[in-house]
């Protein structure tokens, strides 16, 4: 801030600093006033949007479910086939002629709740191997019979 001399003439000379209050007051009400302006400004272009021409699609297709018991059991269900147990030597060729049908069917793996967590990925790794690109796990509600681990969920 500028000192004003308190002798002679230059007491009162004009002082040499920006007032910096009325300037943030106009800038302010020159804000809201953009502010309550822009959206009234706002010109919509009329669209005419083009219309679905597309017919409903036929019933989706059933996955294929690959499941992995407590014994160690592999089983197959597809809509081609009915639930078929599957040894482990035969479970990726079984896969692979399943995929040379159809590669983009959505594939359920579903292992039981007793089995090592590893030999579920392991069968998800197997069935990404054998060329179906849409796997996905399987999981019993949590009120059905997976319900005995002590999860609760939250409200």
């Amino acid at each position: 801030m500028a000192k004003k001399k308190h002798y002679g003439d230059d007491a009162l000379s004009p002082v040499a600093e920006i007032n910096i209050t009325p300037m943030v007051d106009v800038m302010l009400v020159l804000l809201i006033i953009f502010m309550v302006t822009s959206p009234l400004m706002m010109s919509q272009l009329p669209v005419t949007l083009p219309k679905a021409s597309s017919t409903p699609s036929e019933n989706p297709k059933e996955p294929t479910v690959v499941e992995i018991d407590a014994a160690g059991n592999y089983f197959i269900t597809s809509d081609q086939l009915p639930r078929f147990q599957v040894t482990p030597e035969a479970l990726q060729p079984e896969l692979l002629k399943l995929s040379a049908i159809d590669p983009d069917q959505l594939v359920f793996v579903q292992g039981d709740s007793k089995i090592d967590y590893g030999r579920v990925v392991d069968l998800i790794g197997l069935v990404s191997a054998s060329g179906f690109s849409k796997v996905s796990l399987k999981s019993a509600k949590l009120g059905a019979a997976g319900g005995e681990a002590g999860i609760v969920p939250v409200p």
